[in-house]
């Protein structure tokens, strides 16, 4: 088609020249709209399954889910988690710090799972990731504190060790001595699960061109077996170096609560 400039344009011929020029550029536009404007749809869809832990290590947490990417591929950066204890707002942040694999190994009557340290990964567009994530304290705040509060204590094992074979009448010795007295009054108040309802964001840092982390909400509730479990740790935290010496097997609980979405 050609266009007489020196005579004014009909309305067909203007039409039909807008439709030429809206027909090379648009295909300029959808690249600019999907490269630098529209952005990648990140979403979280939990198990259901999260295991509270308190051990030498602290309070910390596993959540099981995948994330989803639609749009655009997504690069998961970083994971953190708020847990916030709604009976006096006390808080625990953690970091993302070891990948669980959802398969379970059989071995001799036991399920293991492998493990591998977190770090970043990349999901597909239109497509999920299996995140089942370990979170622990990025620092080892509690962790170093607990060795300090504990040194001396656990120095007893091998002076009662020397004198006392059995196991059973060294439990005795050790649990009575006032530096364990003073060793699980120090773990007592760090201990972080109580009964009663928890809150928890979710804060996930990916390739967002707002540099605005996703953050899921949900809420976990602590009964009262959950806590006596969880309680139950204290005592093994403080008599593991005991039961190491005695070929003891040590016995921590992991209870599973009920992780909840939240508005």
């Amino acid at each position: 088609m050609t266009f007489n400039f020196n005579t004014p344009m009909t309305f067909y011929e203007f039409l039909a020249l807008c439709l030429s020029v809206l027909a090379l550029i648009l295909p300029l536009i959808k690249t600019i709209y999907k490269t630098w404007i529209q952005q990648p749809k990140l979403k979280f869809l939990p198990a259901g399954r999260t295991y509270l832990y308190f051990n030498q290590s602290g309070s910390y947490i596993r959540i099981d889910g995948v994330y989803e990417a639609n749009v655009k591929p997504v690069s998961v950066k970083n994971i953190a988690i708020k847990i916030v204890r709604q009976k006096d707002d006390r808080v625990l942040n953690l970091s993302w710090g070891t990948f669980i694999s959802p398969v379970n190994q059989s071995m001799v009557g036991t399920y293991v799972n492998t493990t591998e340290c977190a770090h970043p990964f990349r999901i597909e567009s239109n497509s999920m990731v299996c995140t089942f994530t370990e979170f622990s304290d990025a620092f080892d705040a509690f962790g170093k504190a607990f060795r300090k509060n504990t040194t001396v204590l656990f120095n007893k094992v091998a002076e009662i060790q020397l004198v006392t074979p059995n196991y059973q009448v060294a439990y005795e010795k050790y649990t009575k001595l006032p530096e364990y007295a003073e060793a699980k009054r120090f773990v007592e108040r760090e201990f972080f699960w109580d009964i009663g309802k928890y809150s928890i964001e979710i804060k996930t840092d990916y390739n967002s061109s707002f540099n605005k982390p996703k953050v899921f909400l949900y809420t976990i509730v602590v009964g009262e077996a959950e806590h006596e479990n969880l309680v139950q740790n204290i005592d093994e935290s403080l008599l593991s170096p005991l039961k190491s010496a005695y070929g003891v097997k040590l016995n921590y609980h992991s209870p599973i609560v009920e992780l909840q979405e939240r508005n």
